[in-house]
């Protein structure tokens, strides 16, 4: 999958070499695509102030989560399938239930843009990553910042637990 700024999301196969399915849906370029630990479904997330959530056979979006204030930078699942993790220019990192698109979780904290999330294997826990450098760990039943991680002099523009 590979998101784009002409507000596509496109699955490829990459032995043929060919696009199969282009998506369409966001109004705004894309700025992050995740695939679900199962492999079927798909989240994007864009400049439009959405998250969605999508199926690979079914050219609409499931699911559109709607609730930040600015662009939606980064999406990722929760390692149960259940949940995705948005973060957003708004400064916010949000926690959304994929079967009724309802924000479940909003962890305020950050002083800049979100860019980058990652779940910790068993779940628990969420990193964020800003554009001032900064990462937070998040105790997800909580809502509570645990921790806060500081070093870079520049944006986390990627994390992986």
């Amino acid at each position: 999958l590979s998101a784009s700024g002409d507000r596509t999301i496109r699955l490829w196969n990459i032995e043929l070499r060919a696009n199969l399915v282009c998506y369409r849906g966001h109004g705004y370029p894309v700025w992050d695509v995740s695939c679900s630990p199962l492999g079927y479904y798909f989240a994007s997330a864009s400049h439009d102030r959405t998250a969605r959530v999508w199926a690979v056979d079914q050219i609409n979006p499931l699911r559109i989560m709607a609730g930040h204030l600015a662009d939606v930078d980064t999406v990722r699942w929760h390692p149960n399938c259940n949940y995705i993790a948005t973060g957003s220019s708004d400064k916010t990192v949000r926690l959304w239930d994929v079967q009724n698109g309802q924000c479940m979780r909003l962890f305020v904290g950050h002083h800049s843009s979100v860019h980058s999330l990652a779940f910790s294997p068993d779940g628990r826990t969420l990193a964020s990553g800003s554009e001032d450098g900064t990462v937070l760990l998040w105790d997800l039943g909580t809502s509570k910042c645990i921790a806060t991680l500081q070093g870079h002099t520049g944006p986390v523009w990627s994390m992986q637990y």
